[in-house]
Parts: structure tokens; sequence; C-alpha cells
């Protein structure tokens, strides 16, 4: 959902590394409720006034609303492959694939601890 590694996230869940300022800007454009006073400073409410989000929104479908602007999540390494040569022949559609279920839920407290289910 963010565009990043799984080896930066677990780089930064092992405390290994420390979120860079790109990071946090991918967090907040892809999570528009969360507060950036709690996440970069770890004050205040998680969520934004007048912006909490139900349990039904946390724990059920967990795609975020994206900017209309989704060239900010594209991958800067990706290299653009030529266009495809005019075919008579029409496209394969995309396979369907099956909805994504939550593997695992991490909670974060405010005395630096956490509790992964």
């Amino acid at each position: 959902m963010l565009g990043v590694s799984a080896g930066t996230i677990s780089n930064i869940l092992s405390e290994r590394n420390k979120p860079s300022v790109d990071i946090y800007v991918r967090i907040l454009n892809c999570f528009r409720t969360i507060s950036p006073d709690w996440l970069m400073l770890g004050t205040g409410s998680m969520y934004r006034p007048n912006g909490g989000v139900t349990q039904a929104e946390l724990f059920g479908d967990m795609r975020p609303e994206l900017p209309s602007d989704t060239h900010a999540y594209a991958d800067r390494t990706a290299v653009s492959t030529p266009a495809q040569p005019l075919t008579d022949k029409p496209a394969r559609p995309a396979p369907v694939s099956a909805p994504k279920q939550i593997a695992r839920i991490i909670i974060y407290y405010t005395d630096g601890t956490y509790e992964e289910r």
C-alpha cells in the first residue's frame, strides 16, 4: 500500500532504521485519518478530529483512499516498458484475485512497547 519494500518495513519495526520523511508522507497520504502529530511526535490523538475510523472500517476493507495523483506511489526504480504493438486480437482481461485477508495486527502503546495479534 505504501510502495516500499518489506525489508524497509521490517527494518523500521525492528528499530534498525528510523522512518524517513518520505515514509511518513506515504503513510499520511494513504491513511488520511491518522494524525501527523501522533505519527511523528507521539502526541495527541491517533486520529484527526472529525475523521475517526469506525471499528468496521478498521477491521473491514483495508484499502486506503488513494489521492487522484497515484504517481506519488509509483516505484521510483521502475523502468518504463515499450508500448505493445497493435494487433487485431483483444487484450486478455486481468485475472481477478481474491480479497486480501488480515494477516497480522500490531498495536503500539505510548510507552514504546507493542503487541502483535
